[in-house]
């Protein structure tokens, strides 16, 4: 039985190793998006996280960035969200998923995402489009 119900992107998590991806699932289950940013923006390896697994630590990033993108994803797009708050969720999922903005454009992101990447692709047009929305 899974505790999370939401769809959530997770092929960043598939690419790691099992034993690393348990660590991002773990990850996704247990820490907030604040505390994934700030683990990401630190970037200081938790060993002791890494030990239990025997993860190497060349992996602590790549699972951070999975997390975090699995992490945005799980949040669902709605109309209750300020514009600040769809701008931040969407910049951090951006980021974690190797596309980060203004590096690439929206446009850009949303083609390069919908076959390796189908949650993510569908959740940044609904947030796309809830943005615009709120704008107009």
């Amino acid at each position: 039985m899974h505790l999370i119900e939401n769809e959530f992107e997770q092929k960043l998590l598939h690419e790691l190793p099992p034993h690393a991806r348990d660590i991002g699932l773990d990850l996704v289950s247990t820490r907030s998006l604040g505390e994934l940013l700030v683990m990401l923006d630190e970037n200081q390896v938790d060993k002791e996280l890494l030990s239990v697994k025997k993860v190497p630590a060349s992996l602590w990033e790549p699972i951070l960035r999975a997390a975090l993108l699995a992490k945005t994803t799980y949040f669902l797009p709605n109309s209750e969200l300020s514009q600040e708050e769809i701008l931040f969720l969407i910049k951090a999922a951006c980021m974690s998923s190797g596309y980060p903005l203004p590096e690439h454009s929206l446009a850009e992101i949303i083609e390069l995402t919908e076959e390796d990447m189908p949650v993510f692709h569908r959740w940044l047009l609904q947030l796309t489009k809830n943005l615009q929305e709120k704008r107009a």
